[in-house]
């Protein structure tokens, strides 16, 4: 690097991440300039200079004597048994030397140096310590100062760790020997000056010892053979690294350390930026130290060297500073408190002057630390330690406290930083909710005055905001603005602001500045676009509000606060300066001043602030500015912060104050966003081109309920007395009453009409007599009328709890009457509208107790509409309303027509096809269609009088009775009469040869006017008339058949077909009025026709079918038997013609969307003709089933969508009710089913010849549907067989009914809706929607429960099948996580459903599927195939995890007990069943054991008998030891039939589509993995054994011998043979043996297998997570047996082996091997765990050490030494550094001297020593910090490249020699670097690769080692020690075998 780049590094310096990699980059730059230099190097004499001295000497005899010697008496070494051994070994070494003095060589240095260092051992005595250092002192006086520079790393490995441990007389012997050798070689020293360093300071630690002064001294002398910058450097470093020398370090620098006073003391003592800045890292680490006294030392340091005023520490290094110095006052220390305060606010004698000192030099540090304290917790990792991270995150806030104790202090830093104190709180508050309870133990020592001021100060600034011109940055200041707000918002919720100031004098304040803001904010020209921070505005009022007591609201004086000592001083005189608000003052201006606001400023940090300004930098050390800051603070109040004199606002001066400007605010917002004036271009733009958007809308809404209620809230606590100002109380009234009238958003009249009447009520605030207006009313009524409309049902509920609040506000019978004219309204539709409208208030209301005295005059309108003055329209309008909202139908009259066959009635015939659109008839090619023939009426007549007719007749009959219609039965019509010829005429009927009585006439006349129909073009004036004679005559009709005791079954027959095809004329012409009376008539009729029926023909049958369930008979005493039996033929052939057209018409009414209307009355028609068709089950019952249950299918899909699809504003409603009828069909459904399950059905009338023309229709299903299974059934071609009952068959199908009703349930969970919506709409609709889901669900409730009840059996079952088919993944035993229990809910919530029962039965159904199995009574399986034995058990075992009720269990087990021994005692049997049988009884045992039977010994001892049989059959299972041809069951025996294995998806993928009716479990069961595959089978139980049956034994089995008998199978047939195969290392063993090995006493059943695998050479070749797994084993197994140690220890041998035939590679592989095995056992035990070990362990590795170097054992030597620092405590590993740090150097030196080869054996060893080297250097360790100078350059020289005296670093030299070589050009232009430095806050080994095949590969980690190490220093990052774990383990392994092929 040249010099002008050495300038401009000073200049610019750069970032040590800069650095290393600029150094990266330059090195392939300054190549060839280097080239020249490294020639040099190479040729110096210190390179080779031993060699070549050593060699010399080669030639002299008498040397080759002297080496002789010397190694001889190296040799006696290992002889050593004893201390006094040594002496004399160190005697006979020094003789030897001395015999040949004339040799300045010492012979096998290494040698000597290691056995020397080993005799400084601390455990040795004195003497040999003292014989030691004679030893050393003649050879460094042998060797000379030359050679010691040299040598120094070799001499110094025993010297330096020895002065802490040298005993009293033994120190000056030592100290003399460095004084005397040592420190002549003055900057020769400069490399191992750390470790000098580091040597010296623990003689320090005593301040009184002998030696301290001395060793000061020697410090001293050290320090000056070096620059100063660099010593200090060192002694940085030192106090980083090394906690134990801080103390040591601390007392030489607070005696030696000048005082840094200017830049010229920086420079010279210090240095520059660099080692400033590594200094402040270095005292912020001894800062956090957990000693007292070391603390107290940095801040004795600190206070004495480093005054603040002298600006001696740059800005952002004070900064690291603070943060740790500030944290000392956790410790609530005295003497260090005092020390930091000392430092902090100087040595000024008053307040004043030690406030301005603070100010000036230490506060803008100390609040950047604070912030950076909380920005840190901010930016926390959340994967972090939860304890630790809740530590850091209430670190500040602690500070704070303790710092608030020194006011001078704490208050400025407060002052700063309380706004960053309350965001990080914020962010902390969801991760760490502990924390909100130090925070508030902080804001209670916070000046309240403070806190408020801060929170004003906050808002004043953000809100309401200024228009910016540049979008982007508008919306960004908007969004922050509106997070400011949001912080008050939190803070006012988070913290306990209990004080008495805050909430009588600061949040009064606040909340009249708030509204007066607020007032201000809606004059703003971009008010739409700060309408969020105006909601946070309003809703910091109203959380004001709330937080207010009430006293505050009342006209009375403050309490007292406790006055300050100044203010009781100066009482009087602020007595008369107090300032009080007026009401015609500006509220702002008023808290502005009293929070000093917009005031001259008073804290001192602005001025400072300003002053400093001025200055050139923050280092200029300028002491003039002192008296500077003095003149400027004389016109400064220093004082704490002081709150002006202000009286408190409150009373009712507040409430006018608040509410004036609410009104005001209300005011403008409705006339100009809410309601839009009629001129548009008047009012206020709220969005693009004029459009108001959705969600401004919404925001609008919002804003405008919170400042309706907040007004509400200021009602309550105004007085009479108190007044708006002028003009606000109308204008208050107006704007309310604007709301309510014109508002087109619910919201909006919502909000309106409740402040309106609220405040009526209370009488404030607007005009009392406003509601008592008609035409206010009026409007305001015909606003909310329109809320009842059909189509926003869901609003229903709070629209009418708003008329409510209405009526209760109005005059009397106002609301009644209006309602009441809505209902005589002339418009018909609008009427019909109203009606409903009507019907939904009297609905929703009745929980209120006067509501039918309320409205009595509409309910009589209602009524009226029975009458028989009233239209067809409104008499079904009026039925309708009664039948949905009274649960009744009116009494009708019917007609009496005699003269109604008037000639001036022309009739004409005509005819109508209606095809079958929604039926699908069994000959799917020929298209139905029905031709219905009727009359129409060509020109008008006087329907008035017909109509009249037939109200007379209708009201005789009913008036008569049975004795009219009687008469009319008896009396013929006279052939010669007038009316025979009119019948003639009109009828076209021949009474002269068809007699006919008056009540045949009667019903002919009937059916012809009900037959009848106007032509389009006089359908408008004639249509209600011809409707009321049609309706009439309907009526008289059915009082004709019900009344008589007999009808002819001719007549019935006309009757029925002429209803039932009238019936279908009115649903295709979609007329609903007439469709009630059909529907009544065709009842009488199906009645009449059922009871003729009977199959019982000797006898008279009595029916009892009418509606009014009358008793019809027989007139047996004038028919006979002849008669009977014609009756009876013609009546089944009359049912079984009708069948079709019946279907036909029943199917059309419900599935037709016109005629939804009439749902209730058609679904109760049905319910009651059930009884009249329960023979007719196939060709009637089943189709309407199916109609039924796929419209509820089709209603849960549109309710789905409504609910839970994206809905919008638009998209909330559906025409008609859903959810009512759905209640409706449901009800259908469940009645239906039940009687058809309960009532003897049969097929009787099913036609006996279809091929007569028999259509057997069916409602249209959609492809795929549940319901293919009841169509299959009618269309069959297959005639009912005589011994199939319909109940069985209903059984059959029933779980595609049970799965359309689990749907609808499914459907009606709590929705999620649009927030667009606004507040009020979601709530009034969740409202609505829970009231209809409330009745759904209670009405399935009510299916299941009735279900259930009549075959539980079925039930379970059907459920079981639809769970199955939901969830067929649940079939894999090995799924545990099912998507959808919906199916266990419903049994859950079925009343009567009790555990019991379902386990219970799941159990018989079980039974009953197994051949040969017991049981007590045989049942008809309904659906046999569809389910099996193992399905019903896995859905039994689900069911049992979901219910986890032990009393169930305990209740079940004599049953569940029985069952299992039933199946274990044929075990070869049910092969296939035990593995279910294992889980099930796992599940049941788990769940029993909670149960206090398991006490019971009997009932613990058979369960446990149980489940280890069953286990053990299980565990044969796994071990494939089964009867091979017993595996499958065969299918003539058992329900598991595999005829085509070939054919099964072996992929184990399931692609049926949720058809209860098409799927099959059992085929299902059949593609599942366990069912296929044996192979997956046995995987599976295995599986379950390790996850569940292993890990529960001692909760399950709970005696030790059982356990050990059942673990002992499983060894000897799974683990142990599957452990001796290939491919052995399977998961699933593992984790059997990992689970296992938590039971200690289990360890003898497997530790024969466990050590066979573990010393087989394929061992190592495993996955990471194998690997972790047999690390437990092999822990547990060392753990338990104490012998495998020493077994494994005497495997590892040294020595060569002595047979004959030996190969040296393969004993060199099994050494390593068997080292490996010793590194895999230490690196799975825990820290310390083989302590006792450890000097076998040790003796071993030594013996190790002593075989050569080239030999691949070294590899496994350093890893085991890896392993070693991980594993054991530094403390006892003491006494084997010499051994660790020589055998590292003889590696390295190895190195040195010899040439490189490049072979890949001498790469693998390089790599191991400098992965060994790389970890000392990670782990920070102690005792290797004194040593580390021999490796690298770890000082901060590391950043420039220097020529320096003395010992280069092994790895520099390293570096130079691999530069040097010649490979090293080719390979290092196609390496790239092999690891890169940590840059984060943990430190990490910069070697992670497994192997290289170069030495070259290490370049990179040669050269920037040293860099990586300062850099980790610097940072002050720790060791990552998850990572160094998982590196070791890395290359402990080979890799896995099983991932390679």
């Amino acid at each position: 690097m040249t010099d002008n780049e050495n300038s401009d590094l000073r200049q610019h310096p750069l970032s040590l991440s800069q650095k290393l990699l600029k150094k990266i980059s330059v090195r392939s730059l300054n190549d060839t300039s280097d080239s020249d230099s490294s020639m040099d190097i190479s040729t110096s004499p210190e390179l080779h200079s031993p060699i070549s001295k050593e060699q010399s000497f080669q030639n002299d005899p008498r040397f080759r004597k002297y080496v002789q010697l010397v190694d001889k008496n190296l040799q006696s070494f290992d002889a050593v048994n004893e201390w006094a051994d040594i002496i004399s070994f160190l005697g006979r070494l020094l003789k030897s030397f001395q015999a040949y003095p004339q040799f300045p060589v010492i012979p096998k240095k290494q040698l000597v140096a290691k056995r020397l260092a080993q005799c400084l051992n601390p455990g040795f005595p004195a003497g040999v310590h003292q014989k030691t250092l004679d030893v050393y002192a003649y050879i460094l006086q042998t060797i000379g100062p030359d050679q010691l520079t040299i040598d120094l790393p070799l001499w110094s490995t025993g010297l330096f760790p020895f002065v802490q441990y040298a005993a009293t007389h033994v120190k000056p012997q030592l100290l003399a020997l460095f004084e005397r050798f040592y420190f002549p070689l003055q900057a020769r020293l400069r490399p191992a000056m750390r470790g000098l360093v580091i040597a010296l300071l623990p003689a320090l630690e005593e301040e009184g010892s002998e030696y301290f002064d001395k060793v000061v001294t020697m410090i001293e002398r050290l320090s000056e053979t070096v620059e100063l910058p660099y010593f200090y450097s060192c002694m940085w470093l030192v106090m980083i690294n090394n906690p134990a020398l801080r103390p040591p370090a601390l007392n030489f620098l607070l005696r030696k350390l000048p005082k840094i006073v200017d830049k010229e003391d920086i420079s010279l003592v210090l240095g520059g930026r660099e080692n400033v800045s590594l200094m402040i890292r270095a005292f912020s680490v001894t800062c956090n130290d957990h000693q007292v006294l070391v603390q107290r030392g940095i801040l004795e340091l600190l206070v004495q060297n480093f005054i603040l005023k002298n600006r001696a520490i740059p800005h952002d290094d004070l900064v690291i500073l603070m943060r740790s110095v500030l944290t000392i006052v956790l410790r609530k220390d005295m003497s260090l408190n005092r020390r930091l305060y000392a430092w902090l606010l100087g040595n000024e004698n008053t307040t004043q002057a030690q406030m301005l000192y603070f100010a000036t030099y230490a506060e803008k540090a100390a609040t950047q630390a604070i912030k950076s304290m909380f920005h840190e917790n901010k930016n926390s990792n959340m994967d972090e330690d939860d304890t630790i991270s809740m530590v850091d995150a209430q670190r500040p806030y602690k500070t704070l406290i303790s710092l608030m104790d020194k006011w001078e202090i704490g208050q400025p830093i407060v002052n700063n930083i309380f706004i960053d104190a309350i965001k990080s709180l914020q962010n902390q508050m969801e991760k760490y909710p502990e924390i909100t309870q130090t925070a508030n133990m902080w804001v209670d020592m916070v000046e309240p005055y403070l806190i408020c001021m801060k929170l004003f100060e906050l808002v004043d600034t953000c809100f309401p905001g200024n228009n910016n011109n540049n979008s982007k940055n508008q919306q960004r200041q908007q969004e922050n603005n509106l997070e400011s707000m949001k912080l008050m918002e939190f803070t006012l919720k988070s913290l306990k602001l209990t004080d008495d100031e805050i909430k009588h004098i600061h949040l009064p304040m606040i909340l009249a500045a708030l509204s007066k803001k607020l007032n201000e904010s809606i004059k703003n020209p971009i008010f739409i676009e700060i309408l969020p921070q105006v909601g946070e505005c309003i809703s910091l009022i109203s959380l004001i509000l709330d937080q207010l007591p009430e006293s505050i609201f009342l006209n009375r004086a403050p309490p007292d606060i406790i006055p300050t000592e100044t203010e009781a001083e100066e009482g009087q005189e602020k007595a008369t300066e107090r300032r009080q608000f007026k009401v015609d003052m500006n509220v702002l201006d008023y808290v502005r001043e009293f929070y000093n606001i917009g005031q001259s400023p008073s804290n001192t940090s602005n001025v400072v602030e300003e002053f400093l300004e001025n200055e050139n930098n923050e280092e200029q050390g300028d002491l003039s500015a002192t008296s500077q800051l003095k003149s400027v603070h004389a016109t400064t109040n220093m004082a704490p912060i002081v709150r002006p004199e202000f009286d408190p606002l409150r009373g009712q001066v507040l409430v006018k104050e608040v509410t004036d400007n609410i009104t005001s605010f209300l005011n403008e917002l409705v006339n100009n966003y809410i309601v839009l004036p009629d001129d548009l271009m008047s009012g206020v733009d709220v969005g693009v081109e004029g459009k108001r958007l959705k969600h401004i809308e919404s925001r609008l809404e919002r804003v405008l309920h919170t400042a309706c209620a907040v007004l509400t809230k200021l009602a309550g606590y105004a007085d009479k007395s108190m007044e708006l100002k002028t003009g606000y109380k109308e204008q208050l009234t107006e704007v309310l009453l604007k709301c309510c009238q014109q508002g087109n958003e619910f919201g909006v009249v919502d909000a309106g009409l409740s402040t309106l009447t609220s405040l009526v009520k209370k009488k404030r605030f607007v005009l009392g007599s406003i509601l008592r207006r008609s035409k206010h009313v009026i409007s305001i009524m015909d606003k909310l009328w329109g809320f009842l409309s059909p189509n926003i049902q869901l609003l229903h509920m709070r629209t009418v709890e708003l008329i409510w609040l209405l009526t209760d506000a109005s005059m009397p019978r106002e609301i009644e009457t209006i309602v009441s004219n809505y209902l005589i309204t002339q418009n018909d539709n609008e009427r019909l509208s109203n009606y409903e409208k009507f019907g939904v208030i009297w609905e929703l209301s009745e929980s209120i107790p006067h509501a039918s005295q309320v409205f009595s005059r509409p309910m009589f309108l209602i009524l009226d509409l029975l009458d028989d003055r009233a239209s067809p329209l409104d008499r079904r309008a009026g039925e309708s309303w009664i039948r949905c909202h009274l649960k009744s139908y009116a009494r009708l009259l019917e007609p009496f027509i005699v003269s109604v066959l008037d000639k001036k009635i022309m009739r004409r015939n005509a005819t109508l096809s209606v095809k079958w659109d929604n039926q699908q008839c069994k000959n799917k090619d020929k298209q139905e269609e029905t031709s219905i023939a009727y009359f129409v009426y060509p020109r008008p007549f006087d329907t008035d009088v017909v109509d009249y007719m037939f109200n007379t007749l209708i009201r005789l009959v009913t008036f008569g009775g049975l004795n009219i219609l009687k008469a009319c039965k008896g009396h013929m019509v006279d052939d010669s009469s007038s009316t025979a010829r009119i019948v003639n005429e009109s009828l076209e009927l021949d009474i002269t040869t068809l007699p006919i009585s008056f009540l045949e006439l009667l019903v002919l006349i009937s059916i012809r006017f009900l037959e009848t129909e106007t032509i389009d073009k006089l359908s408008e004036s004639m249509l209600k008339p011809i409707r009321s004679m049609q309706m009439h005559a309907a009526d008289l009709l059915y009082l004709i058949i019900s009344k008589l005791d007999y009808v002819n079954i001719k007549l019935v027959q006309k009757i029925q077909t002429c209803t039932l095809s009238k019936l279908i004329f009115c649903i295709a012409t979609q007329n609903l009025d007439l469709q009630q009376k059909l529907l009544h008539l065709l009842h009488a009729t199906l009645a009449i026709t059922a009871a003729s029926a009977q199959q019982n023909k000797d006898k008279p049958q009595r029916r009892k079918g009418s509606i009014d369930m009358l008793d019809y008979h027989y007139e047996s005493s004038k028919t006979t038997p002849q008669d009977q039996q014609h009756q009876y033929t013609d009546a089944v052939a009359l049912m079984r013609q009708s069948s079709d057209l019946f279907v036909k018409c029943a199917t059309d009414a419900l599935i037709e969307r016109s005629n939804h209307p009439m749902l209730q009355h058609w679904m109760d028609f049905l319910l009651a003709s059930l009884p009249y068709i329960q023979n007719n089950f196939r060709h009637v019952i089943v189709p309407l089933i199916m109609c039924v249950c796929n419209q509820i299918n089709i209603l849960a899909q549109e309710i789905s969508i409504l609910m839970h699809g994206s809905s919008t504003d638009e998209g909330i409603s559906l025409d008609g009710s859903p959810e009512k009828d759905m209640v409706v069909l449901l009800t259908g459904l469940e009645r239906m089913v039940m009687f058809a399950l309960t009532e003897r059905l049969t097929d009787d009338w099913y036609p006996t010849d279809i091929k007569l023309g028999c259509a057997m229709p069916i409602p249209n299903i959609p492809e795929g549907s549940g319901l293919i299974g009841l169509a299959n059934l009618v269309h069959s071609d297959d005639p009912p067989r005589m011994n199939e009952r319909p109940r069985d068959v209903l059984l059959y199908h029933l779980p595609a009914i049970l799965h359309i009703l689990l749907n609808v349930w499914r459907v009606f969970r709590q929705p999620k809706l649009n927030q667009r919506l606004g507040d009020a709409k979601i709530d009034a609709i969740m409202h609505s929607f829970s009231y209809a889901a409330d009745q759904t669900k209670a009405r399935l409730e009510s299916t299941f429960e009735k279900l259930f009840k009549y075959s539980a059996a079925d039930f379970i079952e059907a459920f079981t099948e639809i769970f199955f088919v939901e969830n067929p993944a649940a079939l894999e035993f090995e799924l545990m996580t099912i998507n959808d229990l919906t199916a266990f809910e419903i049994l859950s919530i079925t009343p009567t459903c009790s555990p019991q029962h379902v386990l219970s039965n799941l159990l018989d159904s079980i039974r009953q599927r197994t051949p040969g199995a017991y049981h007590s009574r045989r049942r008809k399986i309904q659906r046999h195939g569809k389910l099996t034995d193992t399905s019903l058990l896995r859905f039994a075992e689900i069911y049992c995890i979901q219910m986890n009720r032990p009393e169930s269990i305990q209740l079940l087990w004599p049953i569940i007990h029985a069952f299992a021994k039933d199946y274990l005692s044929q075990a070869n049997t049910y092969k296939m069943f035990l593995p279910s049988l294992m889980r099930f009884l796992t599940v049941s045992l788990q769940v029993l054991s909670q149960s206090d039977a398991f006490d019971d010994k009997r009932t613990r001892k058979d369960a446990q008998e149980l489940y280890q049989r069953c286990v053990d059959y299980c565990i044969l299972i796994a071990g494939r030891s089964f009867d091979q041809s017993l595996w499958m069951r065969r299918a003539n025996n058992t329900v598991y039939d595999d005829d085509d294995m070939s054919s099964i998806n072996t992929d184990h993928t399931f692609s049926e589509s949720g058809n209860v009716s098409t799927g099959n479990i059992s085929d299902l069961e059949k593609k599942t993995s366990w069912k296929s595959n044996e192979d997956m089978m046995i995987t599976q139980v295995n599986q379950y054994l390790a996850q569940e049956v292993i890990p529960h034994l001692r909760q399950l089995l709970v005696d030790n011998d059982k356990i050990n008998s059942l673990l002992n199978n499983l060894v000897y047939y799974v683990i142990g043979p599957a452990l001796k195969s290939k491919t052995a290392k399977t998961a699933v063993i593992l984790n059997q043996l990992c689970e296992m090995a938590r039971m200690p006493f289990s360890y003898k059943t497997w530790r024969k297998e466990i050590w066979e695998v573990f010393i087989d050479n394929r061992f190592f070749y495993m996955s990471p997570q194998t690997a972790k797994k047999w690390r437990t084993i092999i822990q547990t197994a060392f753990l338990i047996e104490k012998e495998r140690f020493p077994e494994l220890m005497t495997r590892i041998t040294t020595s060569p082996s002595t047979t004959f035939f030996s190969n040296k590679d393969i004993e060199t592989m099994n050494r390593s091997l068997n080292l490996r095995r010793l590194s895999f056992v230490l690196f799975s035990g825990h820290a310390d765990q083989y302590i006792t070990q450890l000097p076998i362990i040790q003796e071993k590795v030594v013996e190790l050490l002593k075989l050569e170097h080239g030999e691949m054992v070294h590899v496994e030597i350093y890893l085991c030494l890896r392993v070693l620092l991980v594993r054991f405590s530094q403390k006892h590993l003491m006494n084997f550094w010499p051994v660790l740090i020589t055998e590292l150097m003889r590696l390295f030196n190895s190195f040195l001297v010899s040439d490189f080869q490049d072979r890949p054996e001498e790469a693998q060893i390089a790599l191991a020593g400098c992965k060994f080297l790389d970890l000392l250097c990670t782990l920070e360790l102690d005792a290797f910090q004194i040593f580390q100078w021999i490796f690298i350059r770890d000082t901060v020289e590391t950043l420039i490249t220097t020529v320096n005296k003395g010992p280069i670093p092994m790895m520099e030299q390293l570096d130079e020699k691999l530069t040097r070589s010649p490979t090293y050009a080719l390979t290092n232009e196609f390496l790239e670097p092999t690891a890169a430095p940590s840059l984060g806050s943990l430190k990490r080994p910069m070697l992670t690769m497994h192997s290289i095949s170069s030495i070259s590969q290490l370049s990179f980690f040669i050269e920037n080692v040293g860099l990586y190490v300062y850099q980790s220093s610097f940072t002050l990052s720790k060791p990552d020690m998850p990572f160094i774990e998982s590196l070791l383990q890395n290359d402990l392994l080979e890799g896995d075998i099983d991932a390679e092929n």
